[in-house]
C-alpha cells in the first residue's frame, strides 16, 4: 500500500479511536455502553469499572440471569492514550480520564504534595496503568491468612489467578489458560534490557523464568496486560471482548454521590450521570469498587465512618465505622536514573517522524514500539537477608524520563525505578466536604517509619552495585539522579525527601478484618450491612509484593464467586521460600 494511502486508513482509523466509533480488527466485539440506564432496578450495581468493577459486572452478568449495572464516573475508554500501550504516560498528565488527585503536604517528604493518579474512565486506573502483570508474592496471601482471615491463603487465591489469565507461557499448576485477562511476555531485545538482566545475574540476582509462578525474587523479563497489540484492561477483557449481553448495563459519566439504607440494607444508589440526578433501586447488592481513595470517601457520604468525623459535618450517622479511610497504604517509589554513553535508549525512536512511523504501525498493524509499555524487564531484592520475602521490586525503563508526575520529558539513558514492598507508613483518608463533587483528603505519611528510611536507602546503593557490574560498562554514563555527589545516608535520605512518591499503589483503606479497625469481613461484606460489599484494594488487609492490578483482579474473580454462592477448589503449589539469617 503506497505510504499515502496508509497515511489515510491511519488518520480516519485515528478519528474513529478519538470518536470513541471505532473497531479494532481482532476477532472480538464491542459492547454498547451508554449514558443513561435502560431500567429503574437492577439485582446487582457495581460502582465503579476498574480492575474489580470491570471483572465483577462481566462475572456476574454472563449466565444472563441477573440484572446487572456497572456505573463508571468518567467516560469510555476508546480513546487512542488509553488503546495504545506505549501512550501511557499521556493519560497521567490532565484529568481527561484521571481523577488527578494531589496529597495534602507529606510531613516527611519536605511537605511536598504527591500526584496519585487514579483512573476516571471505563476500565478504572485498569486503563491508566503500566501493564506490569505481577500477582504479588504467594508469601503475601499465605501472611493474609494468619492475620485471621481465612480463605485468603495462596492455595485458595492461585485457582482465581489461574481462571482470570490466559498466558503466552501456557496452562499450568501457577498459570491460567483460558481467562479473559490476555498476559503475554515482554520481548526485551534491547540492549540497555539485556544488560539489566545480565548486570543483575552478575551482581548475585539469578534469572527468573517466570517471577508470577515459584520464584519470585531475582530479576526477570515482565509479563504484561497486552493482546492484540492494544492494551488489555479489565473493561476491554470482560466487557469489550464478551459477546453483548442484554441483561448489563454499562453507564459512563455517572458520578454515584450516595448509597442509600432501609435498616441494614442497600436499596438504592443515588448518581448523577450526564448531569442528571437518579435513584437506582437494587433488589440484592450493592458493590462498591471505586479504589482506595473514592470507596471510603463514598462510605463516608453515605453516612459510613468515622461518626464524630461525620457529625462534624452534618451528614447523618448510618454506622460508626472508624477505620473507614484509614491505614492508607501505597509502594513509596524513586528514580535511579544515569545517561548513556550510546544511542541505545528508545529515545532516539522518539523524534517527531519516529512519533509518525510509531502511530502509523500501531494504527494499522498493532505491532511496532506503539505496542510496549517500555517496562520490559524487572526484578524483587531483598535489602537484608532477614527478610523472609523480596522488600524491593525495580522496574526498568529504557529512557531517562518523568515516570511519577505524568511528564514526558525524555532524554537517552536509562532508569531502575524501586518501589518498597511492604512499607511501614501509613496515612489515611478522609472527607474535606460533604459534597460530593469536593475530592477527598488524604495522606500517605511516606517515609514516617525509619525501617522504610533503611530499606530505601539500601535500595539505591544497592542499585548502584548492579549498575557497577561489567554489564553496563559499555553504556553507563552520568548517574543523573541521586547523583554521584549524593553518598551519605544522610544526603539519600534527603534525596528520597526531594524525590520520592508513589507508584500508584493505594490500597488497605477499608480493610478486611475482624478487629475494630476493620471495615469488611472475609467476604467483603461492610460490617453491619447484609448487602453491601466492598470489592477493590481498599479492602487488602495488607500491601502486597507488587503492582496492584492482578491481584486486585484476582479478588474480584474470588468475590464473584463468593457473591454468586460458588467457590473454586484449592489448588496447592510450592513457593520459593529463602533461608533467612
Amino acid at each position: 500500500m503506497p505510504f499515502s494511502q496508509e497515511l489515510t486508513r491511519a488518520t480516519v482509523e485515528l478519528r474513529q479511536i478519538r470518536s470513541g466509533n471505532h473497531k479494532t480488527t481482532t476477532a472480538f466485539g464491542m459492547s454498547k455502553i451508554s449514558k443513561t440506564p435502560s431500567r429503574g432496578t437492577y439485582d446487582y450495581i457495581i460502582i465503579g469499572s476498574g480492575s474489580a468493577g470491570s471483572v465483577l459486572a462481566g462475572r456476574l452478568s454472563e449466565d444472563g440471569k441477573h440484572r446487572v449495572l456497572l456505573l463508571e464516573a468518567g467516560p469510555s475508554d476508546q480513546h487512542i492514550h488509553i488503546r495504545m500501550p506505549a501512550a501511557l504516560p499521556l493519560p497521567l498528565a490532565n484529568d481527561r480520564f484521571n481523577w488527578f488527585y494531589t496529597s495534602e503536604p507529606e510531613p516527611y517528604l519536605n511537605s511536598r504534595t504527591v500526584l496519585e493518579a487514579r483512573g476516571r474512565v471505563l476500565g478504572g486506573s485498569s486503563s491508566i496503568n503500566g501493564m506490569n502483570w505481577v500477582r504479588g508474592n504467594p508469601w503475601d496471601y499465605d501472611n493474609w491468612e494468619a492475620l485471621g482471615l481465612k480463605g485468603w491463603s495462596y492455595k485458595d487465591v492461585l485457582p482465581y489467578f489461574r481462571k482470570a489469565e490466559t498466558s503466552d507461557k501456557g496452562s499450568n499448576k501457577y498459570r491460567g489458560g483460558k481467562g479473559p485477562m490476555i498476559i503475554e511476555t515482554c520481548k526485551a531485545n534491547s540492549p540497555l534490557y539485556r544488560a539489566f538482566l545480565k548486570a543483575g545475574e552478575q551482581a548475585g540476582h539469578p534469572y527468573i523464568e517466570d517471577h508470577n509462578a515459584h520464584r519470585q525474587e531475582g530479576v526477570h523479563i515482565t509479563q504484561r496486560n497486552i493482546g492484540h497489540g492494544i492494551r488489555w484492561s479489565t473493561s476491554q477483557a470482560y466487557i469489550h471482548a464478551q459477546p453483548k449481553r442484554d441483561n448489563l448495563d454499562v453507564v459512563v459519566s455517572a458520578k454515584v454521590t450516595r448509597i442509600e439504607f432501609k435498616g441494614n440494607r442497600a436499596v438504592a444508589v443515588k448518581a448523577t450521570i450526564s448531569g442528571k440526578a437518579y435513584s437506582i433501586n437494587v433488589d440484592r447488592e450493592v458493590l462498591l469498587a471505586a479504589g482506595a481513595l473514592n470507596s471510603p470517601q463514598l462510605l463516608m457520604l453515605s453516612g459510613i465512618g468515622d461518626a464524630e468525623e461525620l457529625r462534624k459535618l452534618s451528614i447523618p450517622v448510618i454506622k460508626d465505622l472508624p477505620g473507614v479511610g484509614r491505614g492508607l497504604k501505597d509502594h513509596v517509589a524513586a528514580p535511579v536514573q544515569y545517561r548513556a554513553t550510546k544511542p541505545v535508549s528508545v529515545v532516539g525512536q522518539l523524534t517527531t517522524f519516529g512519533k509518525l512511523k510509531l502511530g502509523l504501525q500501531w494504527i494499522l498493524a498493532k505491532t511496532g514500539l506503539g505496542a510496549t509499555n517500555f517496562f520490559e524487564v524487572g526484578g524483587f531484592f531483598r535489602t537484608d537477608p532477614k527478610f523472609t520475602v523480596p522488600n524491593v521490586q525495580l522496574e526498568f525503563v529504557p529512557l531517562i524520563g518523568e515516570m511519577q508526575h505524568g511528564s514526558v520529558n525524555l532524554e537517552n539513558g536509562f532508569q531502575y525505578f524501586l518501589s518498597l514492598m511492604r512499607p511501614k507508613s501509613e496515612g489515611r483518608v478522609w472527607l474535606a466536604s460533604a459534597d460530593p463533587n469536593v475530592a477527598p483528603k488524604f495522606v500517605f505519611n511516606f517515609l514516617q517509619d525509619e525501617e522504610d528510611r533503611k530499606q530505601a536507602i539500601a535500595a539505591i546503593k544497592e542499585i548502584r552495585r548492579i549498575v557497577a557490574q561489567p554489564a553496563w560498562d559499555d553504556i553507563r554514563g552520568e548517574e543523573v539522579t541521586p547523583g554521584k555527589h549524593v553518598q551519605s545516608d544522610e544526603e539519600l535520605l534527603e534525596f528520597l525527601k526531594k524525590e520520592a512518591g508513589t507508584n500508584y499503589h493505594p490500597c488497605c483503606s477499608c480493610r478486611m478484618g475482624t478487629d475494630d479497625m476493620s471495615v469488611v469481613d472475609t467476604h467483603a461484606k461492610v460490617h453491619g450491612f447484609e448487602n453491601l460489599r466492598v470489592i477493590d484494594a481498599s479492602i487488602m488487609p495488607a500491601i502486597v509484593s507488587g503492582n496492584l492490578n492482578a491481584p486486585v483482579i484476582m479478588m474480584a474473580e474470588k468475590l464473584a464467586d463468593d457473591i454468586l454462592g460458588r467457590k473454586l477448589p484449592q489448588e496447592v503449589a510450592d513457593y520459593y521460600q529463602p533461608e533467612v539469617a
